[in-house]
This record gives structure tokens, C-alpha cells and sequence, in this order.
């Protein structure tokens, strides 16, 4: 079975087409990356973050068709490099939701983004018995073209600037009828340059057939800044 670290790498590749999966990480972004692309994998997000510090995000789960409940996300940067890369460790989730997603070295932006994909894209194949590798490609091809628009978001008091992705992955998916579930499936991705780490929010939302009820949303979102403990 593949370590985590190794599937982290997989997925980044492939949902961004670059080179190979294992130098992800490291790779430069092409030039003709859209803004949604850009700001989903590619973008330095953890730039004033300093070496010792820790990002907190809640995590929330609801739906008729899950067990809700609430955790913790933490990303801590354990290092800054010349180049501006970062070496970081991560808490995601505690007790029988915990992953053990290995250190990241020599990173740049921020990998809690391509955790919780990872950890979406393994809950809805072990859901369907689907293929990991069609649901990554659907995500990937959708990033290529999402709604992108402005929005404000609250932190701690204060009204910021952001700037949203959505994408619907499964929308017109020949193959759907094999995991209905997911056919009106949305992602939203808030980001924020004044917050630390970039990214305010993760969020989406499997609709029932009718739109009227919700059957699963999962939402992650920015807490705080602080320092390791």
C-alpha cells in the first residue's frame, strides 16, 4: 500500500499535469495555468509564514448520509529555506479521523489544500468502489474550468477581500450514472492574500437528486494563527 506522502505527490501530479508525480512539489508551473489553477496548487501561499508557527483550520461534516462531527486541521511550518520553500508537518483530524500525512520538504505553498482533496477523493472511492485515478482526472479537468468570482469573507472581525473557485466535476460526466451520488457535486475554494496560509475555506456539497436536502458537505476553514506549542 502507498504512503501517504507518495499519494499526496500522485494526486498533485496528476491534477496538475506536471512533469512527474513524485517532483510535484518542486515543479515550476507552466505558463498557461488559469488563476483558479494558480491559486489552487500553485501559488506560494505560506509566504509570511514564519518557521515555528502553526495554522489551525476547523473541519465540519454534515449530511443525511454521514456521521457528522467536528475536528481540527493544523499545518506547522518547521522550517523556511533560502529559496522561500518551507518544511512543514501536519495534524489532520484526531482520533479514527486522523490521516497520517508524512512531512512536507522543501515546499512551496500550501499542502493542507491537496490533503483534503486526497482525503475526498479516497472517502468517495471507498464510497462507490470507483477508480481514485477518475476522480482525480474529473477534478483536475474542472479546475481547467471553474466559476472564479469575488467575495468578502469574516475573520476574526474583519471584512477581507477574497476571491472564490467552484467547480462541479461530475456536472454532464458520461460515467455518472455509476456514482449518482456525486452527479451535482460542488467544490469552493476561498482565498484570502491577507490571511495566513492563503486559503480561508474549502467547502462542498453533495445535493440530494431534488437539490432540496443536503447529503453530504464537508467544510474546512481558517481559525487562526499561532505559534507551536
Amino acid at each position: 500500500m502507498e504512503s501517504k506522502h507518495r499519494l499526496i505527490a500522485i494526486l498533485a501530479g496528476a491534477l496538475l499535469s506536471l512533469q512527474t508525480a513524485t517532483k510535484a512539489a518542486e515543479a515550476e508551473p507552466p505558463a498557461d495555468l488559469n488563476e483558479a489553477q494558480r491559486l489552487v496548487f500553485m501559488n506560494d501561499h505560506l509566504v509570511d509564514v514564519a518557521s515555528g508557527n502553526v495554522i489551525t483550520y476547523d473541519f465540519r461534516r454534515r449530511g443525511k448520509s454521514v456521521e457528522a462531527f467536528s475536528d481540527t486541521v493544523k499545518v506547522k511550518v518547521t522550517a523556511v529555506r533560502d529559496d522561500g520553500r518551507r518544511d512543514l508537518e501536519f495534524d489532520f483530524l484526531t482520533g479514527q479521523n486522523h490521516i497520517d500525512f508524512h512531512p512536507a520538504k522543501a515546499y512551496r505553498g500550501n499542502p493542507v489544500i491537496i490533503h483534503f482533496l486526497e482525503r475526498d477523493i479516497l472517502e468517495m472511492s471507498k464510497r462507490t468502489g470507483g477508480d481514485i485515478g477518475y476522480f482525480r482526472n474529473r477534478i483536475r479537468k474542472s479546475v481547467a474550468n471553474p466559476e472564479i468570482g469575488s467575495a468578502k469573507v469574516d475573520v476574526q472581525g474583519r471584512q477581507l477581500d477574497a476571491v472564490e473557485v467552484a467547480v462541479t466535476p461530475f456536472t454532464d460526466d458520461p460515467n455518472v450514472d455509476k456514482f449518482p451520488l456525486y452527479a451535482r457535486k460542488r467544490y469552493e475554494f476561498l482565498f484570502a492574500e491577507a490571511i495566513p496560509g492563503g486559503l480561508y475555506q474549502i467547502h462542498t456539497v453533495v445535493p440530494d437528486g431534488s437539490g432540496a436536502d443536503v447529503m453530504i458537505e464537508e467544510t474546512m476553514t481558517f481559525r487562526d494563527l499561532s505559534p507551536a506549542d
